[in-house]
């Protein structure tokens, strides 16, 4: 049962509220990672956004801020790549093998690829994979742009709130945002804002034009009865878009969505429960915050070394010179009476390995290692080298990358696969694609594969387990050849070309290798029983003549062909 406009304002407003207080508790733990991590957003407390020249004054190391930029840039090129296809749009299951459906999926991917470079995007996930390791969560919005068919917007941390399905997706996203009486007018329409923003809007003065209100957005799921059967409008979509005033919880905009606009990453889950997530930041944490003591002590150590302290006689007061080539004088008959250096034994040696004991323990937090072997692999490494080398850190790397294509990358690929199709992007739909029911036609959405580098490398990991092992049963095999019947040979096969990246039109469809094999068995039993039939005439010959009515008589002229 649909709300009216009232009920429905109370709704987002008490339901933003609740998400708000969900939020509280993590905003002073995101603001200690900001303080190590991420300093540019350090004012998540306060939400301040004016520039502050004495916010860094505190931070003495960057070595968490740089590893987490590693981990960023190395996201970026090895996974998200904006010079190479790092993804394709492949059939379903039951299409593969259909050469005009997988011609038309080609040529969705070449469409897509493009217009994600004509659009903001690499920018923008440069930016969600700082969060992802600074934050543990981070939220990108995709809609439709005027400048260019997709348009992509990344949410700071403390921003925005967030809350979880009963399968712990991220479906409901909210947040608040500031306009002045002039741009709200523009956004939602005179007649739809309050009576106070409608006022300061006519202010003949202009005066109060640019007095700002906040505003809440709540994008969430549409209930089944919220939804009139057969109406495709706005108000709807699966997806419900609600726009209220703060104060006066008046909507001034209600529309929807085909699908989920918003998507959320989080970098490893958090407990059952929390829609926020945990990250390399949290790891490092511990060793950012004494890096950034032994920094700042190692630093007073240094100045004192550079310029000791010194304990000088009384009688020798405004006396002492300490300037290069500076001459100071002192009564020779008394040796006690010499400026000396006081205080000044601290060993830097042993600090500077405590220092990087600390920034190792944060590099290797970050993934620094990994993404470090990937810019300095020789090329003339072979594949084992390569494996050797990576598999320790791409194992430890496998699961947050499973979890970011999984709940972020496909489902946005996915969107922007349907942007493209409503506004005629795509090439002409194959008839085979086509599905009908009693909704009426409808196209299934495609399977998402992903080829980047580091997607490679994972999957090479199962190549280099299947080559391990089959090195290891080839001893054995050479006197048991029935070692063999354990492994299942079609699919080693098929799984070891498709990790090492082979198109999948290259991988023969299984009916029509069952047809190959059942054909060339055909030909093998027909050329067994003509090689037997030629036997049988051969001996024959040798034989001699054989009456006709005879058993073997008989038995030859059946078998044997005429001439």
């Amino acid at each position: 049962m649909k709300l009216d406009r009232v009920e429905l304002g109370r709704y987002v407003s008490a339901r933003h509220q609740q998400l708000l207080s969900n939020r509280a508790s993590w905003e002073s733990w995101w603001q200690d990672l900001a303080n190590y991590v991420m300093p540019r957003q350090r004012n998540i407390i306060s939400q301040q956004v004016s520039p502050n020249a004495d916010r860094d004054a505190i931070l003495f190391d960057g070595t968490a801020i740089q590893a987490n930029m590693i981990l960023a840039n190395g996201q970026l090129t090895w996974m998200t790549p904006h010079d190479t296809r790092w993804f394709n749009f492949d059939a379903p299951a039951q299409l593969k093998g259909n050469e005009p459906v997988e011609n038309f999926y080609r040529i969705c991917t070449e469409v897509a690829m493009l217009e994600l470079a004509r659009s903001n995007f690499y920018s923008v996930i440069h930016q969600v994979y700082l969060d992802r390791g600074g934050f543990g969560t981070a939220v990108m919005f995709c809609e439709e742009g005027r400048r260019s068919l997709l348009t992509f917007r990344k949410f700071d941390v403390g921003t925005y709130c967030i809350a979880d399905d009963d399968e712990m997706s991220v479906d409901t996203l909210s947040w608040e945002f500031d306009l002045s009486a002039r741009q709200a007018v523009q956004w939602f329409g005179y007649e739809n804002l309050s009576v106070e923003v409608q006022k300061c809007f006519d202010d003949k003065t202009g005066e109060k034009k640019e007095k700002t209100s906040t505003f809440i957005r709540h994008v969430f799921p549409r209930a089944d009865d919220d939804i009139e059967f057969g109406k495709k409008d706005a108000t709807n979509k699966p997806i419900a878009s609600v726009t209220i005033e703060k104060t006066h919880k008046n909507i001034v905009r209600v529309s929807g969505y085909d699908e989920q606009p918003f998507f959320a990453s989080r970098y490893d889950r958090w407990i059952s429960g929390q829609p926020y997530g945990w990250c390399p930041a949290a790891i490092a944490l511990p060793e950012a915050r004494q890096l950034n003591f032994l920094q700042k002590q190692m630093d007073a150590l240094a100045e004192v070394s550079a310029f000791p302290r010194m304990l000088i006689p009384s009688s020798h007061k405004d006396e002492i010179d300490t300037r290069a080539h500076g001459v100071t004088y002192f009564d020779e008959s008394n040796p006690n009476a010499l400026p000396k250096e006081w205080l000044t034994q601290g060993k830097y040696d042993i600090g500077l390995d405590r220092v990087n004991q600390k920034q190792e323990a944060i590099n290797r937090a970050f993934h620094v290692d990994l993404f470090r072997m990937f810019a300095d692999l020789d090329k003339q490494m072979t594949a084992r080298e390569v494996m050797e080398r990576s598999s320790e850190k791409l194992s430890q790397f496998s699961p947050t990358f499973a979890l970011f294509t999984t709940e972020f990358i496909s489902p946005m690929l996915k969107r922007v696969f349907k942007i493209l199709y409503r506004n005629g992007m795509l090439p002409p739909i194959p008839r085979e694609l086509m599905q009908q029911d009693g909704t009426g036609l409808w196209m299934p959405e495609p399977e998402v594969t992903y080829s980047s580098r580091i997607a490679l490398a994972i999957k090479a990991l199962e190549n280099a387990s299947a080559m391990n092992v089959l090195e290891m049963l080839a001893p054995i095999g050479q006197t048991k050849p029935e070692v063999w019947d354990n492994l299942s040979g079609d699919e080693l096969a098929r799984g070891v070309s498709r990790n090492a990246g082979l198109p999948e039109r290259w991988i023969t469809d299984p009916k029509v290798m069952q047809a190959i094999r059942e054909a060339r068995q055909k030909q093998i039993e027909e050329a067994n029983q003509q090689a037997q039939l030629m036997a049988m005439a051969e001996g024959a010959a040798k034989v001699g003549s054989v009456k006709s009515d005879s058993v073997a008589g008989k038995a030859l002229a059946g078998l044997i062909p005429q001439q």
